[in-house]
């Protein structure tokens, strides 16, 4: 499930083999091929991540940007031959610098900006903080949490203009560390624990940035999350008498959240 440290992964593992290329040849399904053939000639000059989105920029001020969502996926792979440019595609995109060919299908957003489009669109530049940048300021992050008012903390979390990056894995994870409730607004969390989640997501993520499984417990034995996917389970910090409970948040058809009710009780509840 490609979350923020799975895109901040896709680009460095790109960066060397694109940046500095010229493109020999690109086609994608979504964009005519008129388009996509005035991109050839062209240096690209920088592959960049922001949460969940990656960024490929071009020396004539061009931007190719994907989504991956769900069910995206990208991959590199070596030329056929140098004098292989084919076209038309199978691949949804095709995007090829001589010494390597990326490739990718099932992108639910591809699109190529024009030259200053990438500033003025309005879903890349309502994007809130990246959880993986160098310098990550809490308090903005603190501040666009709390412009979501009443909204459960569990579907704040997700909520991209706020933080950019964190998906249900981490999200799960992150309450659960944090021992708060995913069903309590937002506005009844202090500043304090908002600004704990912030780091402790932003800490997840950057432990996962390496090669190797996503895990955000560390143990020799037993499972690679504390929660997720573990719906009916032992919690494995308050044992067998309490189970791990999965329940949807958002806009129907809702979004995975695995929690404890047991050790997850932040804000405290008034007895009923």
């Amino acid at each position: 499930m490609p979350e923020g440290d799975s895109i901040f992964r896709l680009a460095a593992r790109l960066r060397p083999s694109l940046v500095g290329s010229v493109v020999r040849a690109f086609a994608a399904h979504d964009i005519a091929d008129a388009v996509a053939a005035t991109l050839v000639g062209h240096a690209i000059v920088e592959v960049a991540s922001h949460g969940k989105n990656l960024l490929v920029r071009f020396d004539d001020g061009r931007t190719l940007h994907i989504h991956l969502r769900m069910l995206g996926r990208v991959s590199v792979e070596k030329p056929r031959s140098a004098y292989w440019m084919p076209r038309r595609t199978s691949h949804q995109l095709r995007l090829d610098v001589g010494r390597v060919v990326v490739v990718g299908n099932r992108i639910p957003v591809l699109r190529l900006l024009s030259a200053g489009a990438e500033e003025r669109a309005p879903d890349l530049q309502s994007l809130g903080p990246d959880l993986l940048a160098t310098e990550l300021d809490d308090d903005e992050c603190v501040i666009r949490l709390r412009a979501l008012g009443k909204r459960p903390i569990g579907e704040a979390l997700m909520v991209q203009r706020a933080l950019a990056g964190i998906g249900n894995i981490y999200k799960s994870e992150t309450l659960f560390l944090e021992h708060v409730d995913p069903t309590a607004p937002v506005s009844e969390l202090d500043d304090e624990t908002l600004r704990a989640l912030v780091k402790r997501a932003s800490t997840l993520l950057g432990a996962n940035l390496g090669e190797g499984p996503r895990i955000t417990r560390k143990a020799l034995t037993g499972p690679r999350f504390w929660v997720y996917g573990r719906n009916g389970r032992a919690c494995l910090q308050c044992g067998p008498s309490a189970a791990i409970e999965r329940i949807y948040q958002g806009a129907p058809p809702g979004r995975s959240t695995y929690y404890c009710r047991s050790c997850q009780t932040m804000p405290a509840r008034s007895p009923t």
